[in-house]
């Protein structure tokens, strides 16, 4: 991985910074009376019910969902791959070849767009090919079937389904407070989930000396989805397996060895337990890691507080 740069932000409290997962352990959290303590950074469909000092999200529906919302006028965003194209090129671009190349399907409802406004010029295109979306699935499902692995076809839908599938188009304000993740120092955002860049970009401020990652369970109690958005739009259903966690956790040890000198608190609702407790545990891969504690969410309360 290339050297990571600091960024010189203003932190409003004393270098100490909460990375908000959606993990269902942050609920009943006061998350207005949190941010008057500290900074928080947030991801994905937490602008619903939240505003955190920085909002992070790498999903294709979800970035333009946000963004339709209003929410990026008045609030930072980072958003991956989120090129702004003029609207000259709108004709060449936005055509149901670029979805699929299938006579008989009704292409047009693939074709997720917001209405345009007046004085905007210049619009974001994102997507995905329906055929090519279907031959994965079918390539994926067979090789299942192969090795007689059972697959939950909640867990194919959300990744694979038809719904994944066309061009989202949204016309975007000559002015916004947008950042593209990859438009940070090394041009890269390292492919990090949203989560893990969330604790990226707080640990390349200058002066962040503690960071505290909350909601962010990883795991699950009963490996079901554990999120608190589940079941709504860009989200798995309640009946989901859990998502595995191992890309997430080896994201987060390489910003932990990257950065030795903050204070890194994974934050659980209960003490760490030794009974097969999912959630509050020791993850294995980060033992031996000397810059990460395990705290619960009242020994967080007291150091921030």
């Amino acid at each position: 991985m290339a050297r990571f740069e600091r960024l010189k932000l203003i932190n409003k409290q004393l270098g100490k910074v909460v990375c908000l997962g959606n993990g269902e352990s942050r609920i009943g959290i006061d998350l207005p009376d949190l941010k008057q303590k500290v900074e928080v950074y947030g991801c994905n469909a937490l602008y619903r019910d939240f505003t955190p000092d920085r909002l992070v999200c790498v999903d294709i529906e979800m970035s333009h969902e946000i963004y339709r919302s209003g929410y990026c006028n008045d609030n930072v965003v980072y958003f991956r791959a989120w090129d702004k194209l003029p609207g000259e090129a709108y004709d060449q671009l936005v055509t149901p070849s670029h979805i699929s190349q299938q006579d008989k399907i009704d292409l047009k409802s693939y074709i997720h767009e917001s209405p345009r406004v007046d004085g905007w010029n210049e619009f974001v295109m994102s997507g995905q090919d329906l055929d090519r979306l279907r031959q994965i699935r079918e390539d994926y499902l067979t090789e299942c079937r192969e090795n007689g692995v059972d697959v939950n076809p909640d867990n194919i839908d959300i990744v694979l389904g038809d719904k994944r599938a066309g061009l989202w188009v949204t016309w975007v304000a000559p002015k916004d407070k947008v950042i593209k993740t990859e438009s940070l120092p090394g041009n890269t955002d390292y492919g990090f989930s949203s989560g893990a860049l969330c604790n990226l970009f707080a640990s390349m401020q200058e002066q962040t000396q503690e960071i505290y990652l909350l909601g962010m369970d990883l795991y699950s109690e009963n490996e079901k989805a554990n999120n608190v958005y589940k079941g709504t739009d860009c989200y798995i259903s309640p009946e989901g397996d859990q998502i595995p966690p191992e890309n997430w956790i080896q994201q987060h040890k390489l910003i932990f060895e990257k950065f030795p000198h903050i204070q890194y608190y994974k934050v659980n609702p209960k003490p760490i337990s030794n009974n097969n407790d999912k959630v509050n545990r020791v993850i294995e891969e980060w033992i031996g890691i000397p810059n990460l504690n395990y705290i619960t969410q009242k020994e967080m309360y007291e150091r921030i507080s």
